[in-house]
């Protein structure tokens, strides 16, 4: 502390000129003058004492007392800080007095996004008559930087006290979190205090969002019992949710509805939120990486808002045939949403997170109307699914504010968060089982009913039964034979194919399994490319005809393989005679070409591969060479055939 020494011995001249000429009973000027001086010159000494004491942050802000009667001060009262928008403060500022600061608890320290630093002066002094180890602690985990000076004040603070530098400490999500003097999730620092012993902390925090700046103290004991009770907390909850997501996976395995598979994504990347958010997975996951540390909240809250987009898309059962604008408006919403999550990657946090949340909110907003609209419509499914989103709303804006910084007690909304989003998803979940339970309780009643129906029909008119049990056989007869043809030529699909051989496999001798002819067109995609596909399906048409003309016993099997392959099985026949029946098919259709109609033709060419049925072979080796000799047919030029060796 110093006095102005020029400042105060001018004021009293000024002062001591008022009395010249005065008359002075008894006593000489020179005496009289004298003693006004030193008068006011102690006064003003005094005033300027008093000034300076004012001024040094033991006076303007008493140190807290601790005591291991009071193990834990949930909010620090009334303390001191400051706003340095210019970034040129120091800690000796702060410890110097010399800027004003304002008083403020410590659950009030919430400022909502600004480019400032903020420093906070916390004075401590130990009670008790022996040492003991206090944690301050920094309940907002959402912190870019954290500097810390710790100085000891002695054991008797107070003007004349010279604080001497103990340590200093860097913290936050944008610094390594092995930076930090406490492994913790949160922003933790050992206070070692000695028998009556004083400390000041000096914070600086700065931060590219809100910023909250909640500081709690509590002993040894208290901290780690209050570890274990969060640590227990967090695994109850993350516990619960991957059962939840377990059990969406395990119904999409078993079931393949697909809202499923869309509702386990919510759940984990909702979880990765909450995790980002509490700075758990900045501790387990990435405890090297800052960067993603930071870009992991946007990342997952995007992330988390696609996947429910899209169960809602499911759930509901919004396609674009029966539902065209919610559909639109969904894929619109989706659309926005990948593309703030490729800018996600880059853009500014500050930027993005406000733009994110207020993207995330729209989304909300509009899957709640959607479901509202369903529920009205008389949905059951869907009441589960609205009531959901009003569960979910309670705890998100109120964990929205105060991440912000428009309201206090982030802790406090962060549990409210996790029983909303809880909330949320079992009820999700449940809307679900809800769902396929009502679709299971119709089937059964027209499983119920037709069983009735069917029983009164025995009883009543047994006849009438018969015929219909005959045409239902009929019919499935029928059924059959389409499942085993192709619809475009009438020729037998791949099953049917399969079938066929597999029955000719039964038969005894090789010669009368026969041989196995596979015809390609040539060139066909140069046919759909230039006349269409329509004239493709023109051209198969016609080369199943072809097959079906020349290759007339009742025993051959004439098959449509796939795209342009066809395949003829033509039983007890040689493997001489099968290729003079295939050369006369290319034959045919090299000089016949298909006439579209309007003057327009097309000509085509078949490329084919024989293979005799051998002793001992499965169809699937017969299959094999037919197709080995096709592809020599075809890389020998096309338009031609391939027999087995020696032809």
């Amino acid at each position: 502390m110093s006095v102005p020494e020029e400042a105060d011995l001018s004021d009293c001249d000024r002062i001591a000129g008022t009395w010249r000429g005065m008359a002075m009973p008894a006593i000489g000027h020179a005496r009289w003058r004298a003693w006004i001086i030193a008068v006011i010159g102690l006064s003003l000494y005094l005033f300027g004492a008093a000034r300076a004491l004012a001024a040094i942050p033991d006076a303007a802000c008493p140190a807290l007392g601790l005591s291991s009667r009071h193990a834990d001060i949930p909010s620090l009262p009334q303390l001191c800080f400051l706003r340095d928008e210019a970034h040129a403060l120091g800690p000796g500022d702060v410890l110097g007095g010399t800027l004003p600061m304002e008083r403020r608890d410590a659950d009030r320290l919430v400022f909502r996004h600004n480019q400032s630093a903020y420093w906070v002066y916390v004075p401590l002094r130990n009670l008790d008559p022996e040492g003991s180890t206090w944690y301050l602690q920094l309940d907002y985990p959402l912190l870019d930087e954290i500097d810390v000076w710790i100085y000891d004040l002695g054991s008797e603070p107070g003007p004349r006290a010279r604080p001497r530098l103990l340590g200093t400490a860097r913290m936050g999500d944008a610094r390594p979190f092995g930076d930090r003097p406490v492994r913790h999730r949160l922003f933790l620092l050992p206070l070692d205090f000695g028998a009556g012993q004083s400390l000041a902390v000096v914070l600086r925090v700065h931060s590219s969002g809100a910023i909250n700046i909640p500081l709690s103290l509590h002993s040894g004991a208290a901290a780690i019992g209050q570890a274990q009770d969060h640590g227990l907390s967090q695994g109850m909850f993350l516990g619960a949710l991957a059962m939840l997501a377990l059990f969406n996976a395990a119904l999409y395995l078993r079931l393949r509805v697909r809202q499923s598979l869309y509702n386990t994504a919510y759940i984990l990347c909702a979880g990765l939120f909450l995790t980002s958010m509490s700075g758990l997975s900045f501790q387990y996951l990435w405890p090297d990486w800052p960067w993603l540390a930071n870009r992991s909240v946007p990342l997952s809250e995007i992330l988390a808002i696609l996947s429910l987009l899209w169960f809602t898309r499911h759930f509901l059962g919004i396609g674009p045939a029966r539902w065209p604008r919610q559909s639109w408006l969904i894929r619109a919403l989706a659309g926005t949403g990948a593309a703030l999550l490729a800018a996600s990657l880059a853009a500014p946090y500050a930027l993005i997170i406000k733009i994110d949340t207020v993207y995330a909110l729209a989304c909300m907003v509009a899957m709640f109307g959607l479901g509202l609209r369903h529920w009205r419509r008389g949905e059951r499914a869907a009441r589960w699914y609205v009531l959901s989103w009003l569960v979910f709303f309670a705890g998100y804006l109120a964990y929205g504010l105060a991440a912000f910084g428009y309201i206090p007690g982030f802790m406090a909304q962060e549990r409210w968060m996790q029983i909303a989003l809880g909330s949320q998803m079992f009820l999700l979940t449940y809307a679900e089982v809800m769902q396929l339970h009502d679709l299971m309780r119709r089937a059964l009643d027209i499983e119920a009913g037709a069983r009735n129906s069917l029983q009164h029909e025995v009883q009543s008119r047994t006849a009438d039964l018969r015929a219909t049990m005959g045409a239902l056989e009929q019919a499935n007869r029928q059924l059959r034979e389409l499942t085993l043809h192709d619809p475009l030529t009438g020729l037998l699909n791949r099953r049917g194919l399969d079938a066929a051989l597999a029955r000719a496999a039964e038969t005894q001798g090789a010669s009368a399994r026969g041989t196995l002819v596979i015809f390609d067109l040539d060139h066909f995609k140069q046919v759909n490319d230039t006349h269409g596909h329509d004239a493709g399906d023109a051209a198969l048409r016609w080369v199943a005809e072809v097959l079906l003309n020349l290759l007339r016993r009742r025993s051959d099997v004439l098959a449509r393989f796939g795209g342009e392959e066809f395949v003829a099985l033509l039983p007890a026949t040689s493997l001489d005679d099968a290729v003079i029946l295939a050369a006369g098919v290319l034959e045919h259709v090299r000089r016949n070409p298909v006439d579209l109609g309007r003057g327009r033709v097309i000509e085509l060419t078949l490329s084919a591969g024989v293979a005799q049925w051998r002793e001992d072979e499965t169809p699937q080796s017969l299959f094999r060479r037919a197709d080995e000799n096709l592809y020599c047919a075809k890389t020998a030029g096309r338009n031609r055939l391939v027999a087995d060796e020696g032809l």
